[in-house]
């Protein structure tokens, strides 16, 4: 590893490549090295003890990747990221790279549809839970938040590890999933049907809408059956992601007991 003295550090700030981001954070670092982007070069912040930690993490995770390891002062760390929040872990990698619409129907069969979740780090926490469940995530090109390193931080790093695409029109993409084979159930507030009765055993797309404006009208027109989280509390409703959690979890508990009792 090399050492670069106080104030000094890496030409990058103000330069970036083009085609390349700066990620942060110690589980986004480590994992951008287990997933399919490539690494370019890595910082730690200078800390004693600590800076031998980070070093040992990076080392059991480089492998084959073999991407240069640089130290800096903590305040060079914070201006290269662009956050404070980096835990002493930062990384330049290329920009995140989408997949197409067909490959997401052709490969799977749980899909995540975000209609204008326009926060970072909801879609940050989407991310992780469609990592947990083997979900994918469709996302529209306009008036929607981006896989920038603010979610990515916010997704804990799982977002390395999703199948996500970016479309043009999100009703489009819901009418290719019908022709596909999948059923299209949408979150809304008000539905009549609790989210439990449906049978998700099948392909299945959730369409979940932002919680200030929920699903688009003509989204949610093209649905198949529009489904609710029955809630006891004052709250009027449940965070995207909490909401998410709660339909692609009761999905895969469906396909358990299904392979189960086929078993």
């Amino acid at each position: 590893m090399s050492q670069h003295g106080a104030g000094k550090g890496p030409k990058f700030s103000g330069n970036r490549h083009a085609g390349r981001e700066v990620i942060y954070g110690r589980n986004p670092v480590l994992e951008a090295l287990r997933g399919r982007r490539e690494v370019h070069r890595l910082w730690l912040s200078s800390g004693g003890r600590a800076e031998e930690l980070r070093a040992e993490e990076l080392r059991a995770d480089l492998g084959a990747r073999r991407a240069p390891v640089e130290i800096l002062e903590r305040d060079r760390l914070t201006q290269l990221a662009g956050a404070e929040e980096h835990q002493g872990f930062a990384a330049e990698v290329d920009a995140f790279s989408y997949m197409d619409e067909e490959t997401i129907l052709d490969t799977g069969d749980l899909v995540i549809v975000l209609d204008r979740v326009q926060d970072p780090h909801n879609l940050g926490a989407v991310l992780r839970t469609a990592e947990a469940a083997g979900a994918a995530v469709v996302l529209p090109r306009h008036r929607s938040a981006e896989v920038t390193p603010a979610a990515v931080k916010a997704s804990a790093g799982a977002s390395e590890h999703v199948p996500v695409a970016r479309v043009r029109n999100l009703t489009d993409f819901v009418l290719a999933a019908k022709e596909a084979g999948y059923w299209i159930y949408g979150a809304e507030a008000q539905a009549d049907v609790d989210y439990t009765a449906p049978d998700y055993t099948g392909k299945v797309v959730f369409c979940m809408g932002s919680e200030g404006e929920g699903l688009g009208k003509r989204l949610r027109e093209a649905c198949d059956v529009l489904v609710a989280i029955p809630l006891t509390g004052q709250v009027a409703s449940l965070n995207v992601s909490v909401s998410t959690a709660v339909l692609v979890f009761e999905a895969r508990r469906q396909r358990g007991a299904a392979a189960n009792e086929a078993g």
